[in-house]
């Protein structure tokens, strides 16, 4: 029983009522294709990686010959200008240094970063490459949408006081080391003249303060001051007062968040209660804005809260209380939940 042999398996067929023997199977022995046929497969073989290394080696060359010949080299920068006010001339000094840079493979995203840093004043900036060694810009000025007039005081001179007398006399001695070698070199004070004094210590109490100085420009989109052009008068004017110095050309008087605010508040209001707004005062320091109206009315309102929630707590009670038939100064809004309002000539106007 132990040294029977094993039966092979067997498959029945009950068709034929015949017993089969089941094939036996061997794998296939796969062979490469590159070195399928011998010798002259591996010649086949090598003949294709020749070819292959022959054409990454020409494309190699020409990438070479493209990134550092000098034919597609950045020689020329044109600014396309929509009008005579935009300084081209100082665009291009700003972008030379990319004077020289391969063409091809320049990011425009360099120019949109210089520009929109050192020029804000544009809205939109096209760049585009002319090959084989110019870049051309085309820019878009930030719309003109106010007149801007400010108003500064210089700050006065220094006046010479006793006191500072009194310091240089202290710091000649420190320099000199005792107050005797001051009286040998005989230094007197100038307020040891009483013309002097007297024309140095008089107080005039009735001082006439100096007038501010009126600087007239115009306003953009994002608060850039343009005082290269001239007055617009068919747009609102935008008065901002108490400066110490005149405003420069470009300069950011109004923050771009504060001027979205200003430009939606007109358009809120007008929408909601049909008022016009003919000039706004900006007042920075207070962060609040005046918008003054048709009749002379004015409207206080607050930059650090929703214009839509100010104006809106002002339609409920406007024409309720019937508030456009009085002579009314001003219309406070700041104040949450509440509308303070001043009669015309009354204590508060003031």
């Amino acid at each position: 029983m132990f040294f029977w042999k094993k039966k092979p398996r067997r498959l029945y067929y009950p068709v034929k009522s015949n017993w089969y023997t089941r094939p036996r199977h061997r794998p296939d022995i796969r062979r490469s294709k590159f070195f399928k046929g011998g010798i002259s497969g591996i010649k086949r073989f090598l003949q294709k990686s020749f070819y292959f290394v022959l054409l990454v080696g020409f494309f190699a060359l020409i990438l070479i010959f493209l990134a550092f010949s000098s034919y597609f080299s950045i020689k020329n920068i044109e600014v396309v200008r929509e009008n005579f006010n935009v300084d081209s001339a100082g665009i291009e000094n700003e972008l030379n240094q990319y004077i020289g840079r391969n063409i091809i493979f320049f990011s425009k995203d360099n120019i949109y970063k210089t520009v929109q840093k050192k020029f804000p004043e544009f809205a939109n900036i096209s760049v585009s490459k002319a090959f084989p060694s110019t870049i051309t810009i085309q820019l878009e000025s930030q719309p003109i949408v106010a007149n801007l007039r400010a108003y500064y005081i210089l700050p006065e001179p220094e006046v010479i006081t006793e006191t500072s007398f009194t310091e240089l006399n202290k710091a000649i001695e420190d320099i000199s080391g005792t107050t005797a070698d001051i009286k040998k070199t005989e230094i007197q004070s100038p307020l040891d003249n009483k013309k002097i004094i007297e024309a140095a210590f008089v107080l005039d109490e009735n001082k006439v303060k100096p007038k501010p100085v009126e600087q007239k420009c115009l306003l953009n989109r994002v608060g850039l001051a343009i005082c290269d052009q001239k007055e617009n008068l068919e747009l609102m004017t935008i008065t901002i007062k108490g400066l110490t110095k005149p405003v420069s050309n470009r300069e950011q008087i109004i923050p771009a968040e504060h001027m979205d605010f200003i430009l939606g508040s007109l358009q809120y209001i007008k929408n909601i209660l049909g008022i016009d707004i003919l000039a706004v005062e900006y007042l920075q320091s207070a962060k609040e804005i005046h918008l003054k109206t048709q009749n002379n009315l004015v409207l206080w309102v607050s930059l650090d809260r929703d214009y839509k929630e100010q104006f809106d707590k002002l339609n409920t009670i406007y024409k309720i209380a019937e508030l456009y038939k009085e002579d009314l100064a001003y219309i406070d809004l700041r104040v949450k939940e509440k509308v303070i309002y001043c009669p015309r000539n009354a204590s508060c106007d003031k």
